[in-house]
């Protein structure tokens, strides 16, 4: 009986189709529970006709949900519903490698390429050590998220589907035929060198813009893995080097011990030949900045998957003290300048493992903001950082807002002070009474709702930052400080179509304000909106020149058209900053010392 939205499947409401393939057809659904979503992918109807399949569908389905790999798209769950065995797994909002791939022009730059491949290799690495392997590695199967997250998918459907007995079992070639190996295009068991091969041919295609046989039939595919030798991968693209066509002809042997015998063996002598590091800086405990950004526009995906969690590692604010107003200047300063710094860093749930260095928008950027300076670091660990900033008398800080508050009780900025005093001391319970004290006083000023919304994002509430923000619209419903501190959340949350609401509203209130445009530049890059991204860094430093944010963002945008020269000089403009903030001085060098020498 098919399925359709609005259909409950176990405790999972359907909400719409993704995709069908030849094992099982995805649908995205809603955990009410959980309160969350999740991808279900319903195996074919023909795995019924084996009567002892449930029991060995249930055996395997239970292996591969072991596997817990940052890379690697996870099973939360597996059961039958009328008969037909599901599995039910992480929803990815993102594209496929395979949509990448077709919406790119042209060669993908090396760099990106090693930055896309190097979490495939990690999680390759990892199952292979669990000793399961995946058995149809494609680009369709290889996920990067709406955040620039790289997962392998589909982890072991294959080996399920081989588990039984049915027609599609027996009667169809577990592996797709482009990319299947010459030993499984045998009927030969696979191998952790299966996997190799499967990866050579992904690796060939990026960097040829074609698979190595394709024909008609599948069998005559197959029929060319198994006795045609490779095409020279220099002759379909002629910039290729011919270390990099050594690598991959060796991972395209038709032997397979005459493969790598690891597929980190295939990343390392990657970057020997590409003369490009990537693990040294996409490593277990990565950097703040990934190297790379995508090229092309995510968009809500039908795929198999979705992310409660990021590799991305990035600075992507520094707020710094000045009120931004209308007719004011906004200005970046430094986390030096007279205000209270506090690190806001947001670590989400699977915050290890490799990632992706390549298609990865991240950027550092610092604005003017309310009486703080906030540093927030995505997917880094939250150990927030609170400091006294310079300027600040020495004495109780409590004390002395406390007197002012005693003096003027009904003044609502002595109470918005005596919050942040408070919160200085880490009394997180006092800052919010202040703050909340301050909203009585005065619902009308939006400095109150923005410390107070600010201090519960640090902590992680974001259900309370978001009502203390709308709280501050209904109140002051176009405050520039508003819209861009609840955008900033919003970023944090991957609501980026909001963020994008809040930054356009800000620059419709006041146009020319360069820390709008960098920000609506920055989240354009997190939505592979390159071409605006670039105008929008562009506009700002037409209005400030100096703004190392701005300069950061076209460093990344240089680095991912693989202009390293252009990347570079960006990056310099950052170091010799002097009102830089230290996060993007220290990005910045970690970006010029990863990228290849001249």
């Amino acid at each position: 009986m098919p399925i359709s939205p609005g259909d409950t499947v176990g405790p999972y409401r359907i909400i719409e189709p993704l995709g069908q393939g030849g094992m099982a057809t995805v649908y995205k659904a809603y955990h009410p529970a959980l309160d969350r979503y999740v991808a279900i992918k319903v195996l074919h109807p023909a795995f019924k006709e084996d009567v002892n399949f449930s029991e060995r569908f249930r055996r395997e389905a239970r292996i591969v949900a072991r596997l817990d790999h940052p890379n690697i798209i996870p099973i939360y769950d597996f059961a039958e519903h009328v008969g037909m065995p599901y599995l039910v797994m992480r929803y990815v909002e993102g594209k496929t490698l395979k949509a990448v791939l077709r919406e790119t022009t042209g060669m993908l730059p090396t760099a990106r390429i090693l930055a896309i491949v190097y979490p495939i290799t990690q999680a390759l690495n990892y199952a292979h050590a669990q000793g399961i392997l995946h058995r149809d590695i494609k680009p369709s199967n290889v996920m990067r998220a709406n955040d620039g997250h790289i997962y392998l998918a589909d982890f072991g459907l294959a080996r399920i589907a081989q588990a039984g007995d049915s027609t599609i079992s027996k009667d169809t070639l577990i592996g797709t035929p482009q990319y299947i190996s010459p030993e499984q295009a045998r009927g030969e068991p696979a191998t952790e060198r299966s996997d190799i091969y499967s990866l050579g041919v992904l690796l060939f295609e990026m960097f040829t813009g074609r698979v190595p046989f394709n024909a008609d039939t599948p069998y005559a595919i197959i029929h060319d893995h198994i006795y045609t030798a490779l095409p020279l991968p220099t002759t379909l693209n002629s910039s290729l080097s011919q270390e990099i066509e050594r690598v991959l002809l060796k991972a395209l042997a038709k032997e397979p011990a005459a493969r790598y015998a690891s597929a980190g063996e295939v990343m390392s002598a990657l970057e020997t030949a590409a003369g490009i590091s990537i693990s040294t800086v996409a490593t277990l405990t990565p950097p703040p900045i990934p190297l790379v950004p995508p090229t092309t526009v995510p968009e809500p995906l039908a795929t198999p998957a979705a992310t409660d969690a990021g590799g991305m590692w990035q600075t992507l604010q520094v707020k710094a003290a000045s009120s931004v107003r209308p007719g004011s200047s906004a200005r970046a300063v430094p986390p030096s300048s007279p205000s209270p710094a506090r690190a806001l860093n947001w670590k989400l749930w699977a915050v290890v493992g490799a990632f992706v260095i390549g298609l990865l928008l991240c950027g550092g950027a610092a604005f003017a903001f309310s009486q703080r300076a906030t540093l927030a670091r995505w997917f880094a660990p939250a150990t927030p950082v609170r400091t006294r900033p310079a300027g600040i008398p020495p004495g109780d800080p409590v004390a002395q807002a406390r007197a002012k508050v005693q003096a003027n009780p009904n003044d609502a900025n002595a109470h918005i002070e005596l919050g942040d005093a408070y919160e200085r001391q880490r009394n997180n319970d006092a800052a919010f009474n202040a703050y909340d004290t301050a909203i009585k006083l005065d619902p009308r000023n939006p400095r109150a709702y923005v410390q107070a919304g600010e201090l519960a994002a640090n902590l992680r509430d974001y259900e309370r930052a978001q009502k203390y923000f709308a709280m501050g619209h209904m109140a002051t419903p176009d405050d520039l400080e508003l819209l861009l501190s609840e955008g900033d959340l919003f970023v944090v949350l991957k609501r980026y179509d909001d963020a994008r609401a809040n930054y356009e509203r800000a620059l419709q209130l006041r146009p020319n304000t360069a820390q709008a445009l960098w920000r609506l530049g920055t989240v354009d890059r997190y939505q592979g909106r390159l071409p605006d991204a670039a105008r929008n860094y562009a506009r700002a430093l037409a209005i400030d020149p100096n703004l190392p944010e701005a300069h950061f963002g076209m460093g990344m945008l240089a680095l991912g058209r693989g202009e390293y020269d252009e990347a570079r000089r960006q990056f310099q403009i950052v170091i010799n900053n002097p009102n830089a903030p230290p996060e993007y001085k220290d990005q910045a060098q970690q970006q010029l010392n990863a990228l290849p020498a001249k």
